[in-house]
């Protein structure tokens, strides 16, 4: 637990809220005496400004507690109920104190008023609710704030992703390779042909419609990944090859959209392919859960990397709260685990 402080809004709230009730307090406690004279204004103003200030201290760090305890949107009715009622009884309390006190010490002749001492309370309670009803205003505007902000930095980031992605695969190289491909199959073998332009359409048409998307199914990242290697295959042949073994049980989770196609792009484009060498890629999970996408090094010696596509994954993954992604590379093979995001329904 991080240690209570008073933050620019704590002070902007005591500093409208603390005086008045002091004057209103001291007011219960001696009444038209409070105003008599200098000596007993301004001692018994400075001593209950302590109490005061001590009292909201201890408010402080009970909001500390009760955030760290119900953090979720959901639970915040809950929380808000807890957190009133402790910041009543920390002021009644408080209040409580300063009568026995000033009765004790016999402050100014001052003797005990159980009347008056239920007004204060009264007081002193009301201006608490006030103070933290604002307080939880402001800190229900600035988490929406927040949250409204990542949205929008995620859909951007999602915008991005896309425009990589169709770049990646619009662009004049692509295109011509896989027309070519596509005109050789018709010549050699329709069938195959046909089935090439059926694969070619579904990776255009999850390009194109996943753009709003911040999360996909893993099963349907899985489908869109398969027609994706439907082209590689049928350009690189047997210098490419692409394993996928995912439990049925995970098959509901979710990642960002398009990060398997990013993956399998990266690995694609920073390595050399050959018949008896051939670049092979797994797709696997791991506990926690994870899914990790991994393929055999043969980098290629020159070829410029501005890591787009991983960055864009990580930026995601970070607006989405999760757990940080990891890349692992040793001379033999390169892996990227990335935590599998399970969604409650309903």
């Amino acid at each position: 637990m991080k240690l209570a402080h008073y933050t620019k809004k704590d002070w902007l709230i005591i500093s409208l809220l603390l005086p008045p009730v002091i004057i209103l307090a001291n007011y219960c406690i001696f009444g038209k005496r409070y105003f008599s004279g200098a000596a007993i204004f301004w001692w018994s103003t400075i001593i209950s400004g302590g109490f005061g200030l001590l009292s909201w201290y201890l408010q402080i760090l009970i909001a500390i507690i009760m955030n760290g305890r119900y953090p979720k949107y959901n639970q915040t009715i809950r929380r808000v109920s807890i957190s009133m009622g402790l910041y009543v009884l920390v002021t009644v309390i408080t209040v409580v104190l300063v009568f026995v006190l000033y009765d004790r010490l016999s402050f100014f002749q001052y003797k005990l008023n159980l009347l008056r001492m239920l007004l204060a309370a009264g007081v002193c309670a009301g201006a608490t609710i006030v103070a933290a009803s604002f307080h939880e205003g402001v800190a229900f505007y600035e988490k929406w704030k927040k949250v409204t902000d990542e949205a929008e930095q995620l859909k951007k980031e999602n915008l991005q992703t896309q425009l990589e992605s169709l770049k990646a695969q619009v662009n004049p190289h692509f295109l011509f390779n896989s027309l070519n491909s596509l005109s050789s199959l018709i010549s050699e073998d329709p069938a195959k042909a046909e089935k090439f332009l059926d694969e070619m359409c579904k990776v255009y048409r999850y390009l194109l419609r996943n753009s709003e998307d911040d999360l996909a199914p893993l099963w349907v990242e899985m489908q869109f990944i398969q027609s994706y290697y439907h082209l590689l295959k049928t350009r690189y042949g047997e210098s490419l090859f692409l394993e996928v073994d995912i439990p049925d049980e995970l098959v509901w989770h979710r990642i960002p959209s398009l990060t398997l196609q990013m993956l399998v792009e990266n690995a694609v484009k920073h390595n050399m392919m050959f018949k008896d060498r051939p670049l092979q890629i797994l797709i696997t999970t791991l506990s926690g859960p994870r899914l990790i996408v991994s393929n055999n090094l043969q980098r290629k010696k020159r070829i410029s990397s501005n890591k787009v596509g991983l960055n864009n994954i990580v930026n995601k993954y970070k607006l989405l709260k999760q757990d940080d992604i990891i890349v692992q590379e040793d001379e033999k093979t390169f892996a990227v685990v990335v935590p599998l995001i399970k969604v409650e329904e309903g």
